[in-house]
C-alpha cells in the first residue's frame, strides 16, 4: 500500500524519534557524576581525600547502582574559584550529560553553581561549606559536611562548661566566618560568658603575627578560633603556638583545624587543644574501623581519613541512594525527595537528611588532642552531642 508522501515523512520523523529515544535509553545504562573539586594548588589536599573516598566506594560497589554504570568524571576546580566552578559545572551539566555532582569546598564556589542546579534540576552535594544558608541557595543543594553553627555553637558553650568566661573570636573573613563569629558568640555567651573582641582575619593570611598580639593584649580566658582547613588552619596554630599564648594560659578552642591529617605539622604543640567537630577516624564504632581499614589497605599510611574523605565517602552514598530510588532515571525532583528523612550509618555515625530543610543532622564531638604511647597524635573524644541540627536554621526558620 503506497502512503501519500507528507505521512511516510510523519512515519519516518516517528521512527528516527522512536531510535533516538532507544538510544538515550541504552546511554542512560551508564549514570555519570561530576566531582568538582581542588586537585591542584595549595587546598590540593582536598582534592586527594576526595578521589580517595569517591574511588573506594565506587571499588566497594562495583561502580553499579541499580543495575546501571556509575561513571565519576573529575574536574579541577583549583581553589576558591566560583567563576571556573561555575564554568566546570556548566560543562558537566550541558556537555558531559551528568545526572548528579558532588564535591566543592568554599562557600562562593557552592554558591556559584547554585543556580546550575536549579536550572538543569541536577543535585548537587555539598561536602564542605560550612555556611548554614547555602542549602536555602537551590531545592536541589543538600550537603555531607558539617555547618559552622553545628560545631561552633557547641564549642562556645562547650568552654563555659570547662571554665573560661571571657574569650576573643578569631575567624577567616568569608561567609562561613560570618557564621563562625555568630555561633562561637551564640553559644558563649547563651551560657553566661562574655566576649571581648572579635578579630577577622582576610582569607590567605600567612602572617598572624598582629591578630595574636590582639588576643595576647585582650588577655581572654579563651580563644575561640574558626579557619578554613589546609594553609591557613595550620600556620595559625602554629603561630599560636609558637608565640606561647597556650604557654600564657589563653586555651583555645576549634573545629576541624585540629583534624588528624594536619596534627603532625603541628607536632606535640597541639596536645590539650580542644575542638568540638563531626570525626576523627580514631572514632570507635563498626563503619568507622571498616572505612579507616581499607582506606589505609588501599593508599597505605596517606590514606588516613579526614573530615573531605568522609565527606565525600558519604556524598556518594547519597547519590547511590538516588539512583535506586529513580532506577536510574533523570529526574531530579524524585531524586530529592528521595534522601529527605533517610538515614545513613556513616563512619562519623548515624548522619539524616533533615526531610524540612534538606542539612545534615549528625553527631557532634567534644575532643582533646592527645598522645597515644606509640606516639601518634589524635583527637580523644570527651563527649557526644547526638543527632544536631543546623542551629541557624532553627533560629532562622523559613
Amino acid at each position: 500500500m503506497e502512503f501519500p508522501g507528507r505521512f511516510k515523512h510523519f512515519v519516518g520523523m516517528a521512527c528516527f524519534a522512536a531510535g533516538m529515544a532507544l538510544s538515550a535509553e541504552a546511554m542512560a545504562d551508564t549514570i555519570k557524576v561530576g566531582i568538582l573539586g581542588s586537585f591542584s594548588g595549595p587546598y590540593a589536599s582536598w582534592g586527594v581525600q576526595f578521589r580517595n573516598a569517591l574511588d573506594l566506594y565506587q571499588e566497594q560497589h562495583q561502580s553499579k547502582a541499580a543495575g546501571h554504570d556509575v561513571e565519576l568524571i573529575y574536574r579541577d576546580v583549583g581553589g576558591n574559584e566560583p567563576a571556573r566552578a561555575k564554568q566546570l559545572a556548566q560543562e558537566l551539566v550541558v556537555r558531559d550529560g551528568v545526572q548528579y555532582i558532588i564535591g566543592l569546598e568554599f562557600t562562593p564556589t557552592i554558591l556559584a553553581v547554585a543556580d546550575i542546579a536549579t536550572e538543569a534540576e541536577v543535585p548537587i552535594i555539598n561536602l564542605n561549606s560550612g555556611t548554614s544558608s547555602v542549602t536555602r541557595a537551590s531545592e536541589f543543594l543538600t550537603r555531607t559536611g558539617f555547618t559552622q553553627w553545628q560545631v561552633a555553637a557547641p564549642a562556645g558553650e562547650y568552654a563555659f562548661d570547662q571554665g573560661k568566661k571571657t574569650a576573643v573570636i578569631v575567624s577567616a573573613d568569608y561567609a562561613p566566618g560570618k557564621d563562625a563569629l555568630d555561633s562561637f558568640r551564640y553559644g558563649f555567651e547563651k551560657k553566661g560568658g562574655k566576649i571581648l573582641e572579635e578579630i577577622k582575619v582576610p582569607l590567605g593570611t600567612t602572617d598572624f603575627s598582629t591578630y595574636l598580639l590582639r588576643i595576647q593584649e585582650a588577655k581572654p580566658d579563651v580563644a575561640l578560633v574558626f579557619m578554613p582547613v589546609g594553609p591557613m588552619s595550620v600556620g595559625f596554630l602554629k603561630a599560636y603556638v609558637d608565640r606561647g599564648l597556650l604557654k600564657a594560659g589563653i586555651d583555645v578552642y576549634v573545629g576541624a583545624e585540629v583534624q588528624e591529617t594536619d596534627l603532625p605539622a603541628l607536632g606535640d604543640a597541639a596536645v590539650g587543644i580542644h575542638s568540638v567537630f563531626t570525626y576523627s577516624p580514631y572514632q570507635d564504632n563498626p563503619e568507622n574501623t571498616a572505612f579507616v581499614e581499607a582506606l589505609t589497605k588501599k593508599y597505605g599510611a596517606k590514606g588516613l581519613p579526614n573530615l573531605a574523605t568522609v565527606a565525600a565517602y558519604d556524598g556518594l552514598a547519597l547519590v547511590y541512594h538516588m539512583i535506586e530510588a529513580t532506577k536510574g532515571k533523570k529526574d531530579g525532583t524524585a531524586a530529592m525527595d528521595s534522601i529527605k528523612g533517610l538515614t545513613i550509618q556513616s563512619p562519623r555515625g548515624p548522619v539524616t537528611i533533615d526531610a524540612k530543610t534538606r542539612d545534615i543532622i549528625q553527631n557532634v564531638y567534644l575532643r582533646v588532642v592527645e598522645k597515644r604511647a606509640d606516639g601518634v597524635l589524635y583527637n580523644k573524644t570527651l563527649a557526644t552531642q547526638e543527632a544536631v541540627k543546623d542551629p541557624w536554621k532553627e533560629l532562622n526558620p523559613e
